[in-house]
């Protein structure tokens, strides 16, 4: 069975965003020519669509949080590090009754001294978890184009399961949604 010029361009926009094919296949796929996929993808705005696709809240809010947790493992695991006076570090010279000489370290104990470097964040690392802090918050609050895109294609799949005429008119208001958004 062919596929009118619309379906072909829509199975072609779902071949090249969702399932990441390259555009000869897709050519293949679709019936049409490469050159002809080409002008698709650039008249259509298809590659920031895809882009979207990949870039979801979702997906940002993990990496976020991947990163955060990256950076307090980093600081858990850091040796804790006294500041201990370079003079204390130092020998002394001790010489015993003979006049022979001989190194002593002075006995310390380092907790005794204050935490130098330890298991805390720098103020940088502090000004880094402050950061992803407040953009996961922003992420988890706001709704970008990604976000769009994933209700839009549950809503879509959920009409096709009715009524695929109108499913097929959801899409285009969907994707008259999409690519307004992608303007502002």
């Amino acid at each position: 069975m062919a596929l009118s010029k619309i379906q072909a361009k829509e199975y072609a926009k779902t071949l090249y965003v969702k399932e990441d094919l390259h555009q000869k296949i897709i050519a293949e796929r679709v019936g049409v020519t490469e050159k002809t996929i080409g002008k698709w993808i650039t008249d259509g705005g298809w590659k920031k669509l895809k882009t979207s696709l990949l870039t979801t809240k979702d997906n940002q809010i993990a990496n976020l949080y991947d990163q955060l947790e990256k950076i307090n493992s980093e600081i858990k695991a850091r040796p804790i590090v006294y500041d201990i006076p370079a003079s204390i570090l130092k020998p002394i010279k001790l010489r015993d009754a003979q006049g022979d000489e001989t190194l002593r370290y002075q006995d310390y104990n380092p907790t005794d001294f204050p935490i130098k470097y330890g298991n805390y964040p720098s103020n940088g690392e502090a000004d880094i978890i402050s950061k992803i802090t407040s953009s996961i918050a922003k992420l988890e609050t706001e709704t970008g184009v990604g976000e769009t895109v994933e209700v839009s294609k549950k809503l879509i799949a959920l009409i096709q399961q009715d009524d695929l005429e109108f499913a097929k008119r959801v899409t285009s208001y969907c994707d008259l949604l999409i690519q307004t958004l992608m303007i502002k």
